[in-house]
């Protein structure tokens, strides 16, 4: 029969084994930051200003998404390379979307460039409409008859 205090302090040495294989196991400080970052991004992506995700979208943008996820997938594993790519497949959601600084119509012309300030018409809303750039020709208005 074994004492009672052999059995504690073994124990106690599983919790202290457990531990030591925990921390074995653990990636390097510099792939644990860079994990934390791609999650704040990750979060965060819809803060991002719009000038980075335009960029993100432009043909330059994706070549340099696509060859540091490629990169990060060799040097750090496809966990981290996992993470890149949801990363710079949020940034490029949102690249598709209007700037949200300015309502206008400007431009002149055929075709005039429509830009959004936080909320869509109702139109839009209720239609599920996206509207870029949208087409007037001519306005012809007639005075009311009574």
């Amino acid at each position: 029969m074994s004492a009672p205090g052999s059995q504690i302090s073994y124990q106690q040495g599983g919790m202290v084994n457990s531990l030591q294989i925990l921390l074995s196991n653990l990636d390097s400080p510099v792939k644990l930051f860079y994990g934390f970052i791609l999650i704040l991004i990750i979060v965060y992506s819809p803060v991002i200003p719009f000038e980075y995700r335009k960029f993100a979208d432009s043909l330059i943008g994706r070549i340099f998404g696509i060859a540091i996820v490629y990169g990060v997938i060799e040097s750090l594993g496809w966990v981290y390379g996992l993470l890149t790519a949801l990363a710079f497949l949020l940034v490029l959601n949102g690249a598709n979307g209007f700037s949200s600084n300015v309502e206008a119509f400007d431009g002149g012309g055929t075709v005039t460039e429509k830009r959004t300030i936080g909320r869509k018409w109702f139109v839009e809303q209720v239609l599920g409409e996206n509207p870029r750039k949208i087409a007037t020709d001519k306005v012809t208005t007639t005075a009311v008859e009574t």
